[in-house]
């Protein structure tokens, strides 16, 4: 009877939104998005893909500014917004964009396109049971559509977008292509943004909540995007008794087991250390911490939600003795970067070798069949040195200075003539400053592929020549 009775609340709201003048709907601070792209092909990466178009929505917020998702224009070469209310398409331009947390800000140059646009103030992530409704343009329609539903649950997930595991809010309203970047409002306010739907179940959408939406506003206030950090460790619940006691914790304590630490962590963690509270919240064996009026939410919400170089402070139990460390938040990336938007991927290529960075990117190319598993191991790793990127053999171009090697590709590059290759311009300088008759290139833990420099050198312009390739590499791209 009380979800009732709030699904009844939401179609009033939406009722009485509709019922004011068209000048003053507040929903005129709706927008649809609509982007042309241009995707890179990562395993020709001197190529691009078909151009594609997709639609989206936004929403006004302060400052003549549409808060919509990344995915919405990440690798777009033309961007148009339209209201709710009128035909034209207007010209937008990105004004920050932050892939980690899927959240883009856009501008329109013309002024008059904000005339008799209130913005949507941002309010708080409601509690679950609160009815809510969703604003967008799903599958590409030109009418607004309003869909009403319930916050269901608050919870970490993994961002499809970035595959960044940060909190989201679940809720019964369908999330469909179009709705993505769409306001979800409550009580008047703009409580989320529509950005994934699940397959797997029935009517099930998700929304970007205010804490991410906060943590994005307050991350560009100095004019550029830093992104998340990452919990920088695994860990495993403690729901065993006797686990619990080998790890010699009390009757009352509980918290979540340290599995593995990254490198830039175990100055403060350990493997076998027990997360007992965070921010002065108590750790449940489960992993869930209780904030807000005593609903559950992971712990790592709390650690994702500080900005870059803040520090969270921990209660940790190591060897039966408890300990209050501060942990700094921070970026750790490792050897297979995360997916690139927005930019084209480098390359080298020698003797019709394709080499290139190993990144999500590369890896999502394989879509519906599995990847490497060598190669998706990858993603795990730590660096080992500062700069250090995995690089990736991607094909071969036929030639008969490769011959035998034809069939290789999607192989880890890890030495050359025995020395490791740190990323993608080592390579090149340990190609070119190469002074030895024959170059081995030793894919995994040992396997060699021996050529004679000279003759691959004075090959290439022909492969490139042949197979169309403007040019033999691309390094724009820093290793990050």
């Amino acid at each position: 009877m009380k979800k009732l009775l709030a699904v009844f609340c939401a179609i009033g709201l939406v009722f009485s939104l509709a019922a004011q003048n068209m000048n003053d709907d507040p929903l005129n601070a709706v927008v649809c998005v609509d982007s042309i792209f241009y995707r890179p092909n990562y395993f020709i990466p001197w190529e691009s893909k078909m151009q594609d178009a997709g639609s989206g929505s936004g929403v006004v917020i302060a400052g003549n500014r549409i808060l919509t998702v990344a995915h919405n224009v990440a690798d777009a070469t033309y961007i148009t917004v339209r209201r709710q209310n009128e035909d034209a398409k207007h010209p937008a331009r990105v004004l920050f964009v932050d892939h980690d947390c899927d959240l883009a800000l856009l501008t329109v140059d013309e002024p008059a396109f904000f005339a008799n646009v209130t913005p949507f103030e941002l309010g708080q992530t409601p509690l679950p049971q609160t009815p809510v409704v969703v604003a967008g343009f799903p599958i590409g329609g030109d009418e607004l559509s309003i869909t009403q539903g319930v916050i269901s649950r608050v919870e970490c997930r993994s961002y499809v977008h970035s595959l960044h595991y940060l909190l989201a809010a679940q809720l019964d309203a369908a999330i469909n292509p179009g709705n993505s970047g769409g306001p979800v409002i409550s009580d008047g306010l703009l409580v989320g943004i529509a950005f994934q739907g699940n397959s797997s179940g029935e009517g099930l959408g998700y929304m970007i909540p205010t804490e991410i939406i906060r943590h994005f506003l307050k991350d560009i206030e100095d004019g550029r995007v830093d992104g998340f950090g990452y919990v920088g460790f695994t860990f495993s619940t403690l729901e065993n008794p006797a686990t619990r006691r080998f790890l010699k914790m009390k009757e009352n304590q509980t918290g979540v087991r340290i599995i593995s630490v990254k490198k830039a962590t175990k100055d403060v963690l350990r493997p076998d250390d027990v997360l007992l509270a965070v921010e002065g919240l108590t750790v449940a064996n489960n992993g869930n911490v209780r904030p807000l009026g005593g609903i559950a939410r992971q712990f790592a919400s709390l650690l994702t939600q500080k900005q870059l170089g803040e520090k969270v402070h921990l209660v940790i139990l190591r060897d039966g003795e408890e300990l209050e460390v501060e942990l700094t938040i921070r970026k750790i990336p490792g050897q297979c970067l995360g997916r690139l938007y927005d930019k084209l991927p480098d390359y080298y290529i020698i003797g019709g070798f394709i080499f290139t960075t190993l990144s999500d990117s590369f890896l999502d190319e394989w879509q519906n069949n599995a990847p490497p598993s060598e190669l998706v191991a990858l993603r795990s790793k730590d660096r080992e040195a500062p700069g250090h990127e995995a690089v990736v053999l991607s094909m071969v171009l036929g030639d008969k200075v490769n011959m035998g090697y034809q069939f290789l590709g999607a192989e880890h590059l890890t030495k050359v003539n025995g020395k490791k290759v740190l990323n993608l311009k080592d390579l090149v300088s340990l190609v070119e400053n190469c002074e030895e008759e024959f170059i081995t290139f030793t894919m995994g833990e040992y396997f060699p592929v021996t050529l004679n420099l000279k003759e691959i050198k004075e090959a290439t312009p022909s492969i490139l020549e042949r197979y169309r390739v403007p040019s033999d590499r691309r390094l724009e791209n820093l290793a990050r």
